[in-house]
């Protein structure tokens, strides 16, 4: 049997969603398939569940540093507890979006979906769908290590769902991801290791902001070792055994390993040979208004698109434009200048913009204004140690060229940066701003003189 539409859309994460209703909103016969529950990665396996996490880490990292100054007992997690908290949430995603769906009209599909030929899709053993337009939105996965015992480990996905929290785990990966779940485990009471194969961790981020936050890991209780590229993982009496660098030499024991090596495009199952649908590394490879190079029916948004960062709020601005090119003629690019990003560890690191290397070969006249945070009144009052930024700014006109905060607060006080790089806002500009007063916000005119 073959159902036609006027678009499919493959997945119903953050980028499926707002297309798929923005294009019924417009009058288009829609159907969305997925062969999850509803919702997407950041629902449901990333940024929403990883938050409350985060939060629950955060409370118990300040009442940790505040202990020195007046705030009794320091707070504990209860891991049990917070799981079925965080579990509360997602579970209720996916009756969520079904009914926005159906409210809006949009037929609901379930199972995989792969391509037989440019213009259908076969999902599942018995329908066929064709289409005008396909739009891939599928989101991520977590990258499969290759190596013996790679079956041992577990990916984020599974430690958002971690009924207990074991003592001892190792995370094998220095991103993000590592770097947030390692203080979140740190923060409920577990021994911590981090093991990173280059000198480095969280690489997208700016060097001198990333080994602070290597001293403040390190503080907190959270091993970090580099120069370690995990090449086994053995039993041993019921717990693990994690074996890298030169000739598996170094071993690392822990009662869980988790595989924080990195996310790649989720686009294994869709056959997109047969669909004439060119890929790269980095996801479905696009022209400039995120339409198929090989398959100008089809676009690609969110993480499965071969371009622009990987965040929710690109995927948001991605699935606006692609539906406004669906729906008019190729007219809308995305813009994917001044993003800000934060890794949301305890405290977080936030950028945007330009890092100091980036700048130093731009050929743009800039300073950097930088300095530690830790003798300020608003780190005082919390007890923090670990504070520091470092501010680009354009030598002739004052504007901001790239923003790096890493300290309590980061991940909001850089949205300030970010505002004004989207709208031409310079450091004068900023500093007649008559911001609440005291804030982590209204640090800023310090940070811009």
């Amino acid at each position: 049997m073959v159902t036609v539409y006027d678009v499919l859309v493959i997945g119903t994460g953050t980028a499926g969603y707002t297309l798929a209703l923005a294009l019924r909103k417009a009058g288009r016969r829609v159907a969305v398939v997925d062969n999850r529950p509803y919702g997407g990665t950041c629902a449901m396996r990333g940024c929403q569940p990883k938050k409350y996490l985060v939060a629950a880490a955060e409370v118990a990292h300040l009442s940790h540093q505040m202990s020195r100054i007046g705030i009794q007992p320091v707070a504990q997690i209860d891991w049990p507890a917070l799981i079925r908290s965080k579990a509360a949430f997602t579970d209720a995603v996916p009756e969520r979006t079904e009914k926005v769906f159906q409210k809006a009209g949009i037929e609901q599909l379930h199972g995989t979906a792969r391509f037989i030929s440019p213009e259908e899709v076969a999902i599942g053993p018995d329908l066929t769908v064709r289409a005008e337009h396909i739009v891939i939105a599928t989101g991520s996965r977590p990258t499969r290590l290759d190596f013996p015992g790679a079956e041992f480990t577990v990916t984020s996905d599974e430690f958002l769902t971690l009924g207990q929290l074991p003592r001892r785990i190792a995370f094998i990966g220095g991103g993000y991801i590592a770097m947030e779940f390692a203080h979140v485990a740190g923060a409920a009471g577990a021994e911590v290791t981090v093991l990173q194969r280059s000198n480095r961790i969280v690489k997208r981020f700016d060097a001198e902001l990333a080994n602070r936050l290597v001293e403040a890991s390190r503080d907190s209780g959270i091993t970090i070792t580099f120069g370690f590229e995990a090449c086994q993982v053995e039993r041993s009496r019921g717990a693990f055994i994690v074996r890298g660098s030169a000739g598996c030499a170094q071993s690392v024991e822990a009662d869980l390993v988790v595989n924080c090596a990195g996310r790649v495009p989720d686009l294994d199952d869709l056959d997109l040979e047969a669909g004439e649908v060119n890929r790269t590394p980095d996801g479905i490879a696009v022209n400039e208004f995120l339409q198929s190079v090989g398959n100008p029916r089809v676009y690609a948004i969110g993480d499965a698109c071969g371009t622009g960062p990987k965040l929710a709020t690109v995927a948001d601005m991605e699935a606006a434009l692609a539906a406004e090119n669906i729906l008019n003629g190729n007219r809308q690019i995305p813009d994917y200048q001044g993003i800000p990003s934060v890794v949301f560890t305890q405290p977080p690191l936030a950028q945007v913009g330009m890092m100091e290397d980036e700048a130093g070969t731009s050929g743009l006249r800039f300073r950097i204004n930088r300095g530690t945070m830790g003798a300020w009144p608003s780190s005082r009052r919390i007890g923090q140690k670990h504070a520091f930024y470092k501010v680009i700014i354009g030598e002739e006109d004052g504007s901001i060229l790239g923003a790096h905060l890493f300290g309590y607060n980061a991940g909001e006080a850089i949205n300030i940066f970010a505002m004004a790089m989207k709208f031409g806002l310079s450091n004068r500009d900023l500093k007649k701003v008559l911001w609440a007063y005291p804030t982590s916000v209204s640090d800023v005119k310090y940070m811009i003189d």
